[in-house]
């Protein structure tokens, strides 16, 4: 009966060929929710370890975007990068998942980005001890009573999307972990109509300790 009623829908090669990329889709965003969830309850249990680098910021955050600009340049993003940072200044990550969070926040970024052509800024300053990373995107800016609640899991601003936007809801919430794990704050700001920006702040390396870094 199954098999009867799939031949019915699908009665020509081209709503076939559609009904199974539907079905791709589908199990892919599932194999990914499932991944979010065993990462998101693994991070959150503290049962995953990190792996510290010493890192030049601006060496280091300039490659995380430059393997992401291609992507969005087929989905008509520019992604810009720019830093008032010194180029000695460092800092400690663990390079696979602050890659993450990279990863998680611009490409949340680029699932709101509606205009003709999109623009997301990633920018590096410093602020007394601090390395503040700003990821602005010309977007369409999240309510002002929303904002607080974007780091919860689950979270959606538009719920009504979900089905357009997909992803698992939890990709703002473990950057936040991911973020707070390496002894940094992570905050947005933003206007509807005008963007967001997402930042995080890191501690930046005292210029006294040794010169050595494990990541060039």
């Amino acid at each position: 009966p199954y098999t009867t009623l799939f031949r019915s829908v699908a009665s020509t090669p081209d709503r076939m060929e559609r009904y199974v990329k539907t079905i791709h889709t589908k199990a892919t965003d599932m194999a990914l929710l499932v991944d979010e969830l065993a990462f998101f309850t693994s991070i959150n249990q503290n049962s995953i370890p990190y792996n510290y680098s010493k890192v030049y910021a601006n060496h280091y955050f300039a490659d995380c975007i430059s393997e992401l600009s291609l992507d969005l340049e087929m989905k008509h993003i520019n992604l810009i990068f720019s830093t008032e940072v010194d180029d000695r200044a460092r800092i400690r990550v663990d390079l696979e998942k602050m890659k993450r969070v990279v990863n998680n926040i611009i490409g949340n970024a680029g699932k709101y980005i509606h205009n003709k052509e999109g623009i997301i800024v990633v920018s590096l300053s410093q602020e007394n001890d601090e390395i503040i990373v700003r990821m602005q995107d010309n977007g369409q800016g999240i309510a002002e009573d929303e904002l607080p609640c974007i780091f919860d899991r689950f979270y959606r601003t538009d719920s009504s999307r979900n089905s357009k936007t997909g992803g698992s809801g939890l990709g703002l919430a473990i950057t936040k972990k991911i973020i707070e794990d390496h002894n940094g704050r992570i905050w947005a700001e933003s206007k509807l109509g005008q963007g967001t920006a997402i930042l995080f702040a890191l501690k930046k390396l005292d210029e006294l300790e040794d010169e050595e870094v494990t990541y060039e």
